[in-house]
């Protein structure tokens, strides 16, 4: 589960990740999605109980006030969608973006892992 939260020892805004049913308890966090999901690659394994080895792929689940999953999932599904529709019509991300009017959404896809 990916939120927003305040930092116990720094009181800054961050990003926190818990992990849902992993056989060990405890959580990671960074100022950015990016450094989140640093932390989160670090201790992937560890969280879980495998070797390093085993092949771990980690889906984010956000919980953020007024904005559900399913949207975030929905918006996700779409913006895939048309970002493979439009750059098969030959347009670069750049006239992709701008012809939806989100300057910078498909050059700065959603993470997948937290």
């Amino acid at each position: 589960m990916v939120i927003r939260e305040r930092a116990l020892d720094t009181g800054a805004i961050v990003w926190g990740a818990d992990p849902i049913d992993a056989p060990v308890a405890g959580g990671v966090s960074g100022e950015t999605l990016a450094e989140l999901r640093e932390e989160v690659e670090a201790i992937k394994h560890f969280i879980l109980d495998l070797p390093t080895d085993v092949p771990v792929a980690v889906e984010c689940v956000f919980e953020l006030p007024g904005v559900s999953a399913k949207e975030l999932t929905t918006y996700r599904e779409t913006i895939s969608h048309l970002s493979r529709q439009l750059r098969e019509t030959g347009l670069s991300e750049e006239d992709s973006a701008a012809s939806l009017g989100t300057p910078g959404a498909l050059a700065q896809p959603l993470p997948r892992s937290a």
